[in-house]
């Protein structure tokens, strides 16, 4: 038995699930989760009812030797490694008051916020792994308004902010008057352009938000390794399995030598998405209309994504320096289950 197919049974041995809890557990891009969800209708080991799904008389015999699905993360931190203590508490709160209006999220950009709670643990990891406190960090992309949450703590020497939805960065710049920040610069900037020559070499960390494609998360990294400093600077980004294969993992892990990059960290789950369950369920996102049965709008966030540390040995080699002349390619391809094309 594959190991996600079996993934797949342990959870309904606890009972019945929606296609969105066993899809957010399922640890497998979207596409292969429906096939392997209509395989297991089709043996006769799973059926469906309404919204949910049981384990059969003939999928419990296989289960036989399995036992449930248990949650073992940590209860204190969900399994990010960092809890708010001492001068991060009350963090979330000031970043709930800071972030009130701002723009709500669009397809266009292949925008979708994570919840607030892991945007400020974010800051705790940059913190807690000496990435915070007394360095120039650059964010590429900021629809998360992580760039905000750390400059709330007082810590950075210098945020920049280069970011293409000019809702988002008037919002920011807004943000930057209000609190009289004169170290947080935001730049209008669409990727696919060279990075500014000032920008070149200045920053100690980067943090990013990257579509997804293969080229598009090639691109995202290459302007970001292109803004570090050499020896030691080290980036963040997040990244799938719901939209990305294993296949794609490799090739990006491929990638990440080539730019001189180590991998550090990759701390699985770490970031919870909302994405609005009306326009899952009715905007024809493939997730649910490639699903094996009907379903409705989804009952739980159930995309989430890894936070993956990276560390540059040297010098950064971008693989990407010029101009890129993509469309929609940019932020779509066939395995973007959650994307628009």
């Amino acid at each position: 038995m594959r190991r996600t197919e079996q993934r797949v049974l342990q959870a309904l041995l606890e009972g019945p699930k929606s296609y969105w809890r066993l899809l957010r557990d399922s640890d497998t891009t979207g596409q292969r989760f429906s096939e392997l969800l209509g395989g297991l209708l089709g043996r006769g080991l799973v059926e469906s009812r309404g919204e949910f799904f049981y384990l059969t008389d003939q999928g419990r015999e296989v289960c036989a030797r399995l036992g449930p699905l248990e949650d073992l993360s940590c209860p204190a931190c969900h399994g990010k490694t960092v809890v708010a203590n001492g001068p991060f508490q009350g963090l979330l709160e000031k970043f709930l008051r800071a972030s009130e209006g701002r723009p709500r999220a669009v397809a266009d950009y292949d925008q979708g916020y994570i919840l607030p709670s892991d945007t400020v643990a974010r800051v705790l990891f940059l913190y807690s792994r000496g990435d915070l406190e007394d360095r120039e960090i650059i964010f590429l992309g900021d629809d998360d308004l992580t760039s905000l949450a750390c400059a709330l703590t007082g810590l950075p020497k210098r945020i920049q902010v280069i970011e293409i939805d000019r809702r988002l960065n008037e919002f920011l710049r807004e943000k930057a008057r209000e609190f009289g920040w004169d170290n947080y610069q935001v730049l209008d900037y669409d990727a696919r352009k060279p990075l500014p020559q000032e920008l070149t070499g200045q920053s100690d960390v980067f943090f990013t938000d990257p579509v997804e494609t293969l080229p598009g998360i090639t691109l995202f990294l290459s302007r970001c390794a292109q803004a570090l400093k050499k020896n030691g600077a080290t980036g963040y980004f997040g990244l799938t399995r719901i939209e990305c294969s294993l296949e794609k993992w490799q090739k990006i892990q491929e990638n990440l030598l080539k730019m001189n990059f180590a991998i550090t960290e990759i701390v699985r789950n770490f970031h919870e998405y909302y994405l609005d369950p009306k326009e899952i369920a009715e905007r024809g996102y493939r997730i649910a209309t490639q699903a094996p049965v009907r379903v409705g709008r989804p009952d739980v966030n159930f995309f989430r994504s890894s936070l993956v540390r990276i560390e540059a040995v040297g010098e950064p080699r971008p693989l990407i320096t010029e101009e890129v002349d993509w469309k929609r390619d940019l932020y779509y391809d066939e395995e973007m289950w959650v994307t628009l094309p």
